[in-house]
């Protein structure tokens, strides 16, 4: 099911920006779902393996760990959409009208400018871990990959959140307009 902002409206006036945006929603729900599933069943494999002494994974711990975090900082832009995710919600929730999209609306450039701090210094660490050429010690994968996730999700939540505070600044201006 489709949520957010402007969802809804989308669905009935066929906009072509809010249907991609509704399929790209679905599929990475479903690559999550998927990849949260594989990480469940090499876990119970690699437990049934090492408990029975039949087998043993080789890098199954480390490829969970890393697939988790990948997960939840994909799942972080997801729940940053619909404003489930790094939000304050108690001010807003307590005041209406234009105040409560006014301070909405600095918490989403808070969160913006917070998201992009963290997403700046992840990059710069990953840089230095390229030029390491460090590999993780089970399965040998570059550390670039598993800490370029954190890259990922808070740009992702960067950029959703500032579409959301676009979104949100021209309702308030045409609410703002209906009223004059």
């Amino acid at each position: 099911m489709t949520t957010g902002p402007g969802a809804e409206d989308g669905r009935k006036s066929g906009n072509g920006f809010i249907r991609v945006e509704a399929a790209v929603v679905r599929l990475v729900g479903m690559l999550l779902g998927v990849g949260l599933i594989v990480m469940v069943l090499v876990n119970v494999a690699n437990a049934v393996g090492r408990y029975s002494g039949w087998f043993s994974l080789v890098g199954a711990d480390e490829l969970l760990v890393y697939g988790m975090i990948w997960i939840v900082m994909l799942g972080a832009i997801l729940a940053a959409r619909s404003r489930d995710h790094l939000s304050i919600n108690l001010l807003p929730t307590a005041m209406s009208g234009a105040l409560a999209a006014t301070v909405q609306i600095l918490i989403d450039i808070a969160t913006v400018a917070v998201s992009l701090f963290i997403a700046w210094h992840s990059f710069v660490f990953i840089g230095r871990i390229a030029n390491l050429n460090q590999t993780s010690m089970g399965l040998g994968i570059p550390m670039v990959i598993p800490h370029s996730a954190i890259l990922v999700g808070f740009v992702g939540i960067a950029a959703v959140t500032a579409f959301l505070t676009v979104v949100d600044i021209s309702r308030l201006a045409v609410s703002e307009g209906d009223r004059k």
